[in-house]
């Protein structure tokens, strides 16, 4: 599948980008919030390494597939719940992020 494939390469330069942008601000709370926003990436492109995983091998029922197919439903697991949590903790940064911008203005 080609669009799983475009991003992943998505997800692992959005993961690039947001990391970057953590190393170069000062702010710990930025730092916080851009650490979740590339928690969110490198979960989501996790996920979809193991969804690609199994289209690779189009869901065959093969013995000595099983063990594809497992690896491929951790990083489905692992993934996407990785993503899920740091989507919450960019929930809780985001109010806070304001509230600092308007401190370190002032």
């Amino acid at each position: 599948m080609a669009i799983l494939v475009f991003l992943i390469i998505m997800s692992g330069v959005a993961y690039l980008y947001f990391k970057t942008k953590q190393i170069r601000t000062p702010r710990p709370v930025e730092k916080a919030w851009q650490k979740s926003r590339a928690g969110i990436a490198l979960g989501a492109g996790m996920g979809l390494i193991g969804l690609n995983t199994l289209f690779l091998f189009n869901f065959e029922l093969a013995t000595d597939l099983i063990f594809t197919y497992i690896i491929a439903l951790v990083f489905i697991i692992i993934g996407f719940s990785s993503a899920w949590i740091r989507y919450k903790a960019y929930k809780h940064y985001t109010p806070l992020l304001a509230e600092e911008e308007n401190k370190w203005n002032n």
